[in-house]
C-alpha cells in the first residue's frame, strides 16, 4: 500500500486530497495545527488507513517531527504532499517583518525542511514523489499578497532544485499552482477588498472557464502527481487555474 504524508491536509486542498488518496487506497498521515481538524478528516471509511498527528510546521523542527510521525504511523513513506500554508493581505505601507517572516516560514521554509527530512525514505520507495503546493500568484503580481507571492515564487525555483537533487534518487519533485480554489484561505483576500459581492463576479468573468475551482479539481492532479504514472514528470510547476493565467 502506498504512504503518503500530506502536511496541512485539515481543510481544503489538503482534506480533498486525503480522501481521494484514501479512497483510491492509499495510507495517508494527515500532519496539521488543526489537530481537530485533522482527525475528523482521517475518520471517514474508505479503503486505505488514515492516521493523523498536531504539528506545527512553521517551527524548524515541524517538519522533521511530521516525517517521523508517518513514519512510526505506516512504517514507509512513498510520497509527501505539502499543502499547509499561509496568505497574508495588507496594504504595502502597513506589510509588517512579522507578516513576511511567518508567511516564509511555512510556505517556504517549512517545504524544504520536510523534503530534506523525507528524502531517506523517499529514496527507498519504488516511486518516489514530493508534490509541492504553489499558487498562479508565483506567476502574477497582488496588491496585497507580497510575502505570499514571494514565497510561491519561491516554491516554484525550489520545486527545481530538489528535482535535480532528488533525481539520481528516482524522486520526482513537482509544484501543482492552483489558481483560485474556492476556499476559506482565500477570506483574507476577500476581506482586503471590502468583501465578494461584486469582487467575486469581476474575478470570475477573468476566468475562461467562468468559475472558481472547487479542491477536488486540484487534488486530482495530485493523485496523478503521486501516482506511479507520473514517474517521468520532475522540477515542473503545473498550473490549475481555469485558464486564468492564459487570458
Amino acid at each position: 500500500m502506498t504512504s503518503v504524508l500530506i502536511a496541512g491536509g485539515a481543510s481544503g486542498i489538503g482534506a480533498a486530497t486525503v480522501t481521494r488518496l484514501r479512497a483510491a487506497g492509499a495510507g495517508v498521515h494527515v500532519a496539521d495545527i488543526d489537530a481537530a481538524g485533522a482527525t475528523e478528516v482521517v475518520k471517514a471509511e474508505h479503503s486505505g488507513l488514515g492516521t493523523s498527528s498536531y504539528c506545527d510546521l512553521s517551527t524548524p523542527e515541524g517538519p522533521g517531527q511530521a516525517v517521523a510521525d508517518a513514519l512510526a504511523a505506516h512504517g514507509r513513506l512513498d510520497a509527501v504532499v505539502f499543502c499547509a500554508g499561509l496568505l497574508v493581505e495588507t496594504e504595502l505601507a502597513d506589510f509588517t517583518v512579522a507578516e513576511w517572516d511567518r508567511t516564509m516560514a511555512l510556505n517556504l521554509r517549512a517545504p524544504f525542511l520536510m523534503a530534506q527530512a523525507a528524502a531517506p525514505a523517499l529514496a527507498a520507495s519504488p516511486h518516489g514523489r514530493v508534490v509541492l503546493t504553489g499558487s498562479t500568484a508565483a506567476f502574477r503580481g497582488g496588491g496585497g499578497s507580497f510575502a505570499y507571492a514571494a514565497s510561491k515564487g519561491g516554491l516554484v525555483a525550489l520545486t527545481r532544485s530538489l528535482a535535480v537533487a532528488l533525481g539520481p534518487d528516482g524522486v520526482t519533485v513537482t509544484c501543482v499552482c492552483p489558481g483560485w480554489i474556492d476556499t476559506p484561505f482565500n477570506d483574507p483576500y476577500w476581506q482586503r477588498v471590502g468583501g465578494r459581492d461584486g469582487a467575486q463576479q469581476a474575478l470570475e468573468a477573468r476566468i475562461p472557464l467562468g468559475a472558481q475551482g472547487e479542491p477536488d479539481d486540484v487534488a486530482a492532479v495530485i493523485e496523478f502527481l503521486v501516482s506511479p504514472g507520473s514517474r517521468y514528470l520532475t522540477g515542473q510547476a503545473v498550473v490549475v487555474d481555469g485558464g486564468l493565467l492564459a487570458s
